[in-house]
């Protein structure tokens, strides 16, 4: 499914989980699934969406050069897909024991993040949840499972409704995820089998809720 809305999730005091509503679809390649409500939406989307891709293909030339790679090495497994999601996370009465999203990793290469003025984002750092600063109009970073793991979370406000603008960078579906070559070798073979990315998906966010003791380096192998 390329697009939709949503009701993520539901308030549930027992499983500390608030409402979370979602718009999702896909913002590059262009989509059919585009919606023409407001009147200029398409118009706006298209703009942003340009600036989003020369922001997210220049960060990851930064990270292939980094690595000693080509210049477009990443982006070309990388940045098949651009898939927007924009969350909403009303007012909530227990803010001291709800959270908007559970912690969790992405399952995308690059993920960009713009969020309201709203507290809300929260990264694990040294076994300890850190709250990331707002900063008008600044774009947050993630470097998602295809690279290192980034463990984060959503909180919600108990007056004021938060929300945030994500752009998932992620491969197409049967795109091969696996090390690149140059970076493997004798002395440091591969820790994870190459798959397809849709395969990579299924592993993580169905196997991984079916088997709960297992590990999810175990899944990948």
């Amino acid at each position: 499914m390329s697009g939709g809305y949503a009701r993520k999730y539901t308030l549930d005091l027992e499983k500390r989980r608030g409402t979370v509503d979602q718009l999702f679809h896909n913002i590059w390649p262009p989509s059919a699934v585009n919606p023409k409500n407001p009147q200029d939406y398409r118009e706006v989307n298209a703009e942003c969406t340009k600036h989003v891709k020369m922001l997210s293909e220049k960060i990851m030339e930064w990270l292939s050069e980094g690595l000693g790679l080509r210049r477009e090495a990443i982006n070309e497994v990388v940045g098949g897909e651009y898939l927007l999601n924009v969350n909403y996370y009303p007012p909530c009465p227990h803010p001291d024991v709800i959270r908007g999203l559970n912690p969790h990793t992405d399952v995308s290469g690059l993920t960009l993040l713009i969020t309201n003025e709203i507290p809300g984002f929260q990264v694990f750092k040294d076994d300890q949840l850190i709250e990331v600063e707002y900063i008008p109009f600044a774009v947050i970073v993630n470097i998602s499972d295809q690279i290192l793991s980034v463990l984060h979370q959503t909180t919600v406000d108990k007056e004021r409704i938060r929300m945030s603008w994500v752009v998932l960078v992620r491969p197409t579906k049967d795109t091969v995820v696996g090390p690149f070559p140059e970076l493997i070798g004798q002395d440091d073979p591969p820790k994870f089998r190459p798959m397809l990315y849709k395969d990579y998906i299924y592993r993580k966010t169905t196997l991984c809720k079916q088997l709960h003791n297992a590990t999810y380096a175990n899944l990948m192998e």
